[in-house]
């Protein structure tokens, strides 16, 4: 047992330090494209983690101009009414993004799916890609970026501090589930 208790103590430290390397995210210059990763919305609202998404894309929007947007996430849960990409669009226009700018993919339940049906909606090829996800989603959203074939720079939005412990555990035990999550979806891709 006292094994198996360091070698979980040493894939823990490993994961720490690429979350925290990941957690600032990698983008170097303006993107052609901006991928904005969905998150929790009940009902026809968005929840914290997923507002402070879109108070960070629509800050990242008014700097870069010349960069589209593809607000990503459809209906995940029964007790939403409106998807998570229509939600994040609706909400980058009340805070002065225009909607000319702003394509919408509301059919994933998952982050490969993201990356997979926004290939299907734009032409990416020779475009500089980004995605925009809360800082601890963004190691786990790089693996599964790359599985289904989409070369993409980084930026991190905030998420609340409270959550921040949760989610990073949860992000931990997620790690080992990224071939499963993502079977199928590189040979689609």
């Amino acid at each position: 047992m006292k094994t198996a208790g360091i070698i979980f103590a040493g894939a823990l430290s490993l994961f720490a330090a690429a979350e925290a390397a990941a957690s600032k995210g990698n983008l170097k210059g303006e993107p052609d494209v901006l991928l904005i990763l969905g998150c929790r919305v009940r009902g026809e609202q968005a929840e914290e983690t997923l507002t402070m998404r879109i108070e960070r894309a629509a800050d990242f929007l008014k700097e870069n101009k010349n960069t589209v947007a593809v607000a990503c996430g459809g209906i995940v849960h029964k007790d939403q009414y409106k998807s998570e990409a229509q939600v994040i669009c609706d909400e980058l226009v009340k805070r002065g993004v225009e909607k000319e700018r702003i394509v919408i993919e509301d059919k994933s339940k998952t982050t490969a799916q993201n990356f997979i049906n926004a290939k299907k909606l734009l032409n990416l090829d020779g475009k500089k890609v980004a995605f925009l996800s809360s800082e601890f989603h963004l190691m786990r959203a790089s693996m599964i970026a790359k599985i289904c074939n989409l070369e993409c720079e980084t930026v991190a939005a905030p998420s609340p501090k409270r959550l921040l412990l949760k989610n990073y555990l949860r992000e931990f035990w997620a790690i080992p589930l990224i071939i499963k999550d993502t079977k199928g979806e590189k040979k689609n891709g």
